[in-house]
């Protein structure tokens, strides 16, 4: 299963924003910690999309429930959070949740040729 994501900084955050995000050793662990066997990120002009490829039926772990027990991915939420464009609440999970669902991009269709 592919599963992608993008969402954009707020003005003047950019910099910022794609420093905290390009980061292949910290997406490398949260890939690990959610379930996933990639992780692309692709960032741009103040915008990052990023694409997680799971296994066959697996379903993506829930990233608050993550944070709540890794400390080095709730101190990266904290800090991405104000950053973000109609962002979240680092300490609202449901907040977290609602923002996940609205980043998500849905699949149009996947070709192997």
């Amino acid at each position: 299963m592919i599963v992608c994501f993008s969402f954009k900084a707020k003005a003047g955050t950019e910099k910022e924003f794609e420093g905290l995000l390009n980061n292949p050793e910290a997406g490398l662990a949260n890939a690990r910690a959610m379930g996933a066997t990639r992780n692309t990120l692709f960032l741009g002009g103040g915008r990052m999309v990023r694409v997680l490829e799971f296994p066959e039926g697996a379903e993506p772990a829930d990233m608050a429930e993550l944070a709540a027990k890794d400390p080095k991915l709730r101190a990266f939420l904290e800090k991405i959070a104000p950053l973000i464009e109609d962002g979240f609440d680092a300490d609202d999970p449901a907040s977290l949740e609602a923002f996940n669902r609205r980043s998500s991009l849905a699949l149009a269709y996947d070709v192997r040729p």
